[in-house]
């Protein structure tokens, strides 16, 4: 099979590869479509403590679509892998190959019946950041009708599924953007507003917005440069999770703000098979949906990964087998 390999941290080659053979109690996909994701930037650079725990060769790619070989099913893989009680989901991709190849294997408890709705392009842009998304909004924060979220890093993909998320829960949406440009698509795809951040005064804005109460909820992954200002943006008793932290792990707080204002910060990861369950019902009911920034060849995964890095896009950047 021709795949995408991680031969040495940095570097990436298309060549061939044997086709893996599934074992017992897994199945081999022959894969239609691949999203990217930010974390395979990391794990191709070793951050985040990917030098220690990948074994090279390696092959990236959590969210994948395709065809499961011995059925002829189109299939879905669920990327949050079980790791045993009282331990976080494994990451497929990470823990295991991935979809940057014409096959993978995955275990036969992580594949579901693709959404009919779907392509297998858009199928595959949405596990892993609607399965993030709906942790933190859900199952973290709580977020409920009528209360507003504000979303850092709105036009990436994790960001776009929580303002859909958002809005199915009925809650308002007040969403960071770039760019002027990037704000208008953003309320076209279901912000109530939209604050243009490198413009300043982003918790002066928001005060504004809300009538000088803050909000309710932060949507927070992009650490040491939105840390403080995440904080001020809450009201009395708001709720701040985060789950990643693309500028920087070390950020610095007032706390006394936290306990003055009784603040709450939720960390978050990847949600578990059941909030895949839903998260897919939802999908399948037409309730959710991605938004496709690009598609890619496989061959051209290096130029699919410079796109994301250079963080131009308005949605989720996939790769075409």
């Amino acid at each position: 099979m021709k795949a995408v390999v991680l031969e040495k941290f940095g570097r990436l080659n298309y060549r061939h590869l044997p086709t893996p053979k599934p074992k017992g109690g897994e199945v081999l996909v022959k894969v239609k479509a691949c999203a990217l994701n930010r974390l395979d930037l990391w794990l191709r650079k070793g951050a985040k403590g990917a030098s220690k725990n990948i074994l090279l060769p390696h092959i990236l790619g959590s969210d994948v679509a395709g065809v499961e070989v011995k059925t002829g099913k189109e299939v879905v893989i669920n990327p949050a892998l079980p790791q045993g009680v009282g331990k976080p989901v494994g990451i497929f991709g990470y823990n295991t190959w991935g979809g940057y190849a014409e096959y993978v294997v995955a275990p036969l408890g992580q594949v579901y019946s693709k959404p009919k709705n779907l392509s297998f392009v858009e199928a595959a842009a949405f596990p892993l950041t609607f399965l993030t998304a709906w942790r933190m909004l859900t199952t973290k924060a709580k977020l409920q009708k009528g209360e507003t979220v504000f979303i850092w890093g709105a036009s990436g993909g994790l960001g776009l599924a929580a303002i859909k998320i958002a809005k199915y829960l009925d809650a308002k949406v007040i969403a960071a953007a770039k760019t002027r440009a990037v704000a208008a698509k953003l309320k076209q795809l279901g912000a109530d507003k939209t604050i243009v951040y490198p413009q300043g005064r982003v918790v002066e804005k928001v005060k504004a917005l809300t009538n000088g109460a803050g909000v309710e909820v932060v949507f927070e992954s992009v650490g040491k440069k939105t840390w403080q200002d995440s904080l001020n943006l809450l009201g009395f008793n708001g709720r701040v999770v985060i789950a990643g932290t693309t500028s920087g792990d070390v950020g610095s707080q007032d706390l006394s703000q936290v306990y003055y204002r009784q603040l709450t910060i939720f960390g978050s990861r990847m949600g578990d098979k059941k909030e895949f369950e839903e998260v897919l019902r939802l999908v399948n009911q037409g309730k959710l949906k991605p938004v496709i920034d690009k598609v890619f060849l496989l061959k051209d995964a290096i130029k699919a990964q410079a796109r994301m890095a250079q963080g131009k896009h308005l949605g989720k950047i996939v790769l075409k087998v």
